[in-house]
């Protein structure tokens, strides 16, 4: 039978008096966790410091997701927003940044790191008699992991940032410098992968899913070398998880993020929240799933009582081929005169008047919603959050085969993926004998019959010359690719940033149009509104020229280059001066 490694976290009340002294054990700052003496005298501590490290991806206060799909995705402006956070996809954040995004990353992360290396650190006086070596081994692989997830999101967001090691929490360093450079600090991430792989099976050790496993760290280490540039060891580390770790794409798209369906084939590494009975607004308990537990309620349309929603671009609903089934199970949207069904709910976008148009409210977010969460109607869900999946261990091993003269392996790598995403693997097989969850995926859905596929070379020739791409056309395909694979989840505009895609993607995806909601395809005219009615120009039009009108994202700003990486928080700055920020934001 399948256990959970988050099972062992309901034993949290003897792990508070045993590793913290504490009886609040998740709401402890980093800042003032004490280490304590003779705690690890006992195998069921040690290994109950280990899984307090892990409670740390639990631990959260409010409603931001740790790493946050908003900060991933806002600045592509494939994902949209209003109010404070909206600041993010005009690319109008700065130092004092009105969202939180930026230091709720950094708080954070830097609680994982400094639970990791207390771990760490007292794992270091544990005997054999206690803990055998081997098994010690993966405790600190483990660990040694959390804390490389920790650094990698910070590094991704912030550039180097100072690299707290075993022993070190800002209570014992509360000054550190960041490294010297960006190479030093993936290296340093890089490290705790490495070492980890080395100790780690492909499975969760005891069978606990929801633990980190070879793929993981192999996965994240070969990240770690594309960032500094070393694409043949990337591509080495990733044709292992390929060939041995038994991983494997999903055969339903609409599978990845299902409810209650915790470490599926195509996870490589994920915050499971399985789902909890008693889950309610008066339980204090992890099982609330502080960031996750109101998922549905977050992206769900406002039409149906959302409270964040997640609203997509048109551009990026417009960018997906006719029967790719990833728009099918990802996104519902308005057309003009009808709006799309979700599949799970049945719920009917614009079913009310007010909700009939292609913007909504005075500040014209789109009106097309995210379902990789939106599955379900209930205020509480227990989405597992698949921070690196199967599909990312392919398209990234796929950029390090093109970059390595191995362009017939690349092609043949993303033929792979969009096969799936035209159903294929999905014809003859069940989901729900395969997935033990309680929710019932719709079979009506799924493909019957083998289709044929669009070549990807042909389709991304054309889609690059009308566009206007002068990056080679591997570029342009994995990137796209990526866009459709990964949209609303954690990697998009990292992986644009890193290959400095930055400008080019807004000048071809989103080029600036004055501020314009529409388009007209066949004159080239572009629609100002006069005032906050982002559907005026639609409105007023006449049916003759609606018929060419086409919703696009205003935009009115120049990319600023500062914006490859986020501001570094004002607290980190104040309290630790040997921290400079960010070139740019002085």
């Amino acid at each position: 039978m399948k256990k959970l490694a988050i099972y062992s976290l309901l034993a949290l009340g003897l792990a508070a008096a045993t590793v913290s002294c504490s009886d609040k054990f998740l709401d402890v700052e980093y800042y003032s966790i004490v280490n304590p003496d003779g705690v690890y005298e006992d195998a069921d501590n040690v290994f109950m410091g280990l899984t307090g490290v892990y409670s740390i991806l639990y631990a959260t206060s409010d409603y931001y997701i740790k790493p946050h799909p908003a900060l991933a995705n806002l600045p592509t402006l494939d994902l949209q927003a209003d109010g404070w956070d909206a600041e993010m996809s005009k690319h109008a954040w700065g130092v004092e940044s009105k969202s939180a995004f930026f230091e709720n990353a950094w708080k954070y992360s830097y609680r994982m790191v400094s639970r990791a290396n207390l771990y760490l650190a007292d794992l270091e006086n544990v005997t054999d008699d206690v803990v055998p070596e081997a098994t010690r081994k993966i405790y600190e692989s483990e660990a040694r992991c959390l804390r490389g997830t920790a650094y990698y999101y910070l590094t991704i967001n912030f550039s180097r940032v100072p690299m707290l090691m075993t022993g070190e929490t800002y209570a014992t360093s509360p000054e550190k410098a960041r490294p010297e450079s960006d190479e030093e600090a993936w290296k340093t991430i890089r490290d705790d992968f490495e070492y980890a792989a080395q100790y780690l099976d492909w499975q969760p050790a005891g069978g606990m899913l929801g633990r980190f496993t070879k793929a993981g760290a192999l996965a994240y280490a070969a990240k770690a070398n594309m960032y500094i540039g070393d694409f043949e060891k990337a591509k080495t580390q990733l044709k292992d998880i390929i060939d041995h770790s038994g991983r494997s794409l999903n055969p339903v798209h609409g599978m990845i993020h299902w409810q209650d369906y915790v470490q599926s084939c195509e996870t490589i590494w994920e915050v499971s929240f399985p789902l909890f009975p008693k889950m309610g607004w008066d339980i204090w308990s992890f099982a609330k799933n502080n960031d996750n537990r109101y998922f549905s309620m977050q992206t769900k349309a406002a039409e149906y009582g959302g409270w964040g929603d997640s609203p997509l671009s048109y551009e990026l609903v417009r960018s997906f081929e006719p029967g790719d089934k990833r728009r099918t199970y990802n996104i519902v949207g308005w057309h003009g005169t009808y709006g799309d069904t979700n599949p799970y709910t049945g719920d009917v976008i614009g079913s009310k008047p007010e909700f009939q148009k292609y913007f909504q409210d005075r500040e014209g977010i789109p009106n097309n919603h995210s379902l990789k969460w939106w599955k379900t109607n209930d205020v509480y869900s227990a989405h597992s959050v698949q921070l690196y999946r199967y599909t990312e261990v392919l398209l990234n091993y796929a950029e390090c085969c093109f970059r390595t003269n191995e362009e017939a392996e690349g092609w043949r790598i993303i033929a792979e993926v969009r096969n799936r995403a035209w159903g294929n693997l999905e014809v003859g097989y069940d989901p729900n004998a395969n997935s033990n969850s309680a929710f019932e995926f719709p079979t009506e859905l799924l493909n019957t019959e083998v289709v044929e596929v669009p070549d990807a070379q042909t389709v991304y020739a054309k889609y690059k010359a009308d566009k206007g791409y002068k990056s080679p056309l591997w570029v342009v395909a994995l990137t796209q690719e990526r866009r459709k694979e990964f949209m609303y989840e954690f990697s998009l505009w990292y992986d644009l940033s890193r290959m400095n895609l930055i400008e080019e993607w807004l000048d071809c995806e989103y080029p600036k149009n004055g501020k314009a909601t529409f388009y007209n395809t066949r004159t080239g005219k572009y629609y100002v509104p006069s005032g906050n009615d982002f559907n005026e120009p639609y409105d007023k039009a006449s049916a003759d020229e609606r018929a060419d009108m086409i919703p696009v994202t205003p935009r009115d700003w120049d990319w600023n280059p500062i914006h490859l990486r986020y501001p570094i928080p004002t607290s980190e700055l104040t309290a630790n001066p040997l921290c400079e920020q960010n070139e740019g934001y002085e």
